[in-house]
């Protein structure tokens, strides 16, 4: 790994604006070989104050793979769920007036995005209610044809709300108890959190800058706890989730399993490869153009990102707040994440 050059990226992005601040951590099935942070948790204020490896950033999308993913796998490992069982198995009155009907999808579908759902909806400017909004999504009209890759927030929502059901536990309970205790995650939840924590966008809505909340607005109205976003962690708590990936921890299910949820199930009309949670890497992806065809990973969208390629044996993981104090800042950050990916390559 060029750990060196990858630094230097990173510190370049940060030292041009791109991103106010940065975690980078990088390594292989075994160690930690880089470890680099720099830049502000928060731009123009007293509060600001450096980035650390303690700094807790909001994973947005990550939490699908760090949280829903690994909890529905435990699931299935002890048979309470199977891949391919339907939504009306958990919620016989899900979609009960329409046709095609999210009751007829199945998990596997919902993992890889070709359930046919809806990419987004402004839930949130409906209603504030936790439940009303659980009532939204399963009733939701497909908006594609099942089988069409369509990445979805709703969808993972769903799942999530699937995990609560078979459980009984909220899914920040079942996910700290069962994935993130186990492995030593011990910094990683479910916000709000306090402390060292890089800010996000002034929000509008909120009228604030959201710091230790999180951010996208629909998790926000479930509470901050939902499937596809609410997640906060530091860098370090992430790479050692990734080495329990390349090492096929058993804490995370079995090898078939694992290699099951790794390998590629569906793909779109341009060539992007959806696996189990987990994207895939292909030609113009954020891997980079040098990982291998086994790389698996995925983004956030405040900024943060996680790669792991087993057949080269590393891991990369990049936590920016990229959209402090604005959506509409780090609009480079797909460029920087596949330049920092090639550097660790050892392909390159």
């Amino acid at each position: 790994m060029h750990t060196e050059q990858a630094k230097a990226l990173v510190e370049a992005a940060v030292a041009a604006g791109e991103v106010p601040g940065a975690v980078a951590c990088a390594g292989s099935r075994e160690r930690v070989v880089l470890l680099t942070t720099c830049g502000v948790t928060r731009l123009g204020t007293p509060e600001a104050a450096p980035v650390t490896a303690k700094t807790l950033f909001d994973l947005a999308s990550l939490t699908k793979v760090v949280a829903t993913l690994p909890a529905l796998l435990r699931l299935v490992e002890h048979g309470e769920i199977a891949l391919n069982d339907p939504v009306r198995r958990f919620f016989a009155s899900a979609g009960w007036f329409q046709t095609p009907s999210v009751a007829e999808v199945t998990i596997r579908q919902l993992l890889t995005h070709t359930a046919g759902l809806p990419a987004w909806k402004p839930l949130f400017a409906v209603s504030d209610s936790r439940a009303v909004l659980a009532a939204s999504v399963l009733q939701s009209e497909l908006a594609h044809t099942p089988g069409e890759v369509v990445y979805s927030d709703l969808g993972f929502i769903l799942l999530g709300l699937i995990i609560e059901r078979v459980s009984g536990l909220r899914q920040d309970a079942f996910v700290e108890r069962y994935v993130h205790a186990p492995l030593g995650m011990d910094r990683t939840s479910y916000g709000p959190v306090t402390g060292e924590v890089a800010a996000t966008e002034d929000c509008g809505w909120r009228n604030t800058v959201l710091c230790g909340v999180v951010h996208d607005e629909n998790a926000y109205v479930m509470g901050g706890v939902a499937g596809h976003a609410g997640l906060f962690a530091p860098a370090q708590d992430i790479a050692r989730y990734a080495q329990a990936w390349l090492n096929f921890d058993p804490r995370l299910g079995s090898e078939a399993l694992l290699l099951e949820a790794i390998r590629e199930q569906a793909r779109d009309a341009a060539g992007a490869r959806r696996a189990l949670g987990w994207q895939l890497s292909a030609p113009g992806s954020s891997a980079g153009r040098y990982a291998s065809r086994a790389a698996f990973g995925h983004t956030g969208f405040t900024g943060t990102s996680l790669w792991l390629d087993p057949d080269q044996g590393w891991f990369g993981v990049l936590l920016t707040n990229r959209i402090h104090p604005s959506r509409l800042g780090g609009q480079r950050i797909q460029s920087l994440r596949a330049a920092f990916h090639e550097a660790l390559s050892e392909a390159r």
